[in-house]
């Protein structure tokens, strides 16, 4: 049957205010504007490139370079200008190298992205190519957006070098709507010299981080912290633990999920993590972590080159998470999509030449990120790095949240769980039955 132009707008408007409200991010990325990763200057940064709302001379003359080529038009939200910059330096090497395409960067701030999206998805004015948080892809691939590549990525080369679990964030009703531009997962970074002085070594288990976390514990500083953020943020920094304790996303009110909260409820009762790890954003812990006011913290890889620059004197170092019945990981990152009925062909060229293992490779190890595939375990840019080995060991057991379109809405019952047994409001087997009957009200919409 099909739907009115009138009723799709109106669903697209809807789902888009929906989107807008509820994912806050999926996790971290690069894309989170606080730290800096690097060189560059706004100058550079703005050469071939918009940012929404401006136009300089420097953006026009670049614009000027496409005549006789078809333009095709890139958005992405990546926040620090080292990024922005060496993103431009890719497309800048591409335009040169391609006699039918010229490729144009418009930069939108983060906090705006999903909104501007889907309203220019009403407005017809979409761009050819977006980036887009992986675990806001299924959202957007249901609502029409993203062309449908599943034929022609199967004449790519790499294709199935991807992980599956990575190419689940790219497809929806098994059909393939974008490719992994950068991923990411977590670690339990933790300051050196306070390990020492409490005579502790990193935790491998669940008890083990307990015990870890009280050691480390002192008058003038907390052993642990994890985001609990009322966010994805926090959602995505919990169901990793969820996971290796046995849980089933959708089944929160389980045994896994009492398991996993007690032991953060803990934490906040012995006094081994601070109680404002429900307010703190991911951007918010690294900063307690080098201020010497958390000995330890969950976070993603992203973070590297950001406390190599912003305390380049602090001792740390980084190892995977700890884990209970199975090992477990969550993926963050970017997915890169072309919008439907737009410039497809020049825009997958484009996506075929970006995403090349030699090109993404350096792209990602740039932004502290790396490429979802098997031969990133054995590749020494990677294995040979400092800090690196702790994150690619975990890709194998890496997955994404479940991919479904209603992933906003279930996300909340987690971000409630946390709130209130994290503020012991309520008991974790209270939690998990609050938080269930919000999944459960989202499942039977």
């Amino acid at each position: 049957m099909k739907i009115s132009t009138r009723k799709r707008l109106a669903a697209l408007v809807t789902m888009g205010a929906m989107l807008v409200g509820m994912l806050a991010g999926c996790g971290g990325s690069s894309s989170a504007p606080s730290g800096t990763t690097g060189g560059g200057t706004a100058t550079e940064a703005a050469a071939g490139q918009t940012t929404a709302g401006q136009t300089t001379a420097a953006q026009t003359t670049a614009a000027g370079n496409a005549q006789g080529k078809q333009e095709i038009n890139i958005w992405h939200y990546f926040g620090t200008e080292s990024i922005q910059v060496e993103f431009q330096k890719w497309v800048d090497e591409y335009n040169a190298q391609s006699d039918t395409a010229f490729v144009k960067v418009t930069v939108l701030p983060f906090a705006d992205f999903k909104k501007q999206l889907s309203m220019s998805a009403v407005a017809d004015s979409l761009p050819d190519m977006v980036f887009i948080d992986n675990c806001d892809c299924a959202a957007y691939s249901a609502m029409g957006i993203f062309e449908d590549i599943t034929e022609r990525v199967s004449q790519f080369p790499q294709f199935d070098e991807y992980y599956d679990q990575i190419m689940a964030t790219c497809t929806y009703e098994d059909k393939i709507y974008a490719l992994p531009a950068e991923s990411n997962c977590l670690g339990l970074y933790y300051n050196v010299d306070m390990a020492k002085e409490a005579g502790v070594t990193p935790p491998a288990n669940f008890e083990e981080l307990k015990e870890f976390a009280k050691a480390m514990t002192t008058d003038d500083h907390y052993g642990f912290s994890f985001c609990a953020h009322p966010s994805e943020e926090g959602t995505s920094q919990f169901i990793p633990f969820f996971w290796s304790a046995g849980g089933e996303s959708m089944k929160l009110d389980s045994e896994a999920g009492i398991r996993a909260l007690t032991m953060f409820t803990d934490m906040i009762k012995d006094g081994s993590m601070p109680k404002d790890v429900v307010n703190w954003t991911q951007g918010d812990i690294p900063t307690q972590f080098i201020n010497g006011k958390v000995a330890s913290m969950v976070m993603g890889c992203w973070r590297i080159q950001w406390l190599k620059n912003n305390a380049p004197d602090l001792n740390w170092d980084v190892v995977p998470l700890p884990s209970d019945k199975v090992k477990a990981n969550v993926y963050g990152g970017e997915n890169l999509a072309i919008v439907k009925g737009k410039n497809v062909d020049e825009a997958f060229k484009f996506m075929q030449w970006f995403l090349d293992y030699d090109r993404n490779s350096q792209w990602n190890l740039a932004t502290d990120e790396f490429p979802a595939m098997e031969k990133t375990l054995t590749d020494p840019d990677y294995t040979e790095a400092e800090y690196w080995p702790a994150f690619i060991e975990q890709i194998p057991y890496t997955r994404a949240r479940d991919v479904t379109p209603k992933w906003p809405e279930i996300s909340v019952g987690y971000q409630t769980a946390l709130q209130n047994a994290l503020t012991l409001k309520q008991t974790p087997e209270e939690a998990v039955k609050e938080g269930q009957k919000i999944i459960d009200e989202a499942l039977a919409k």
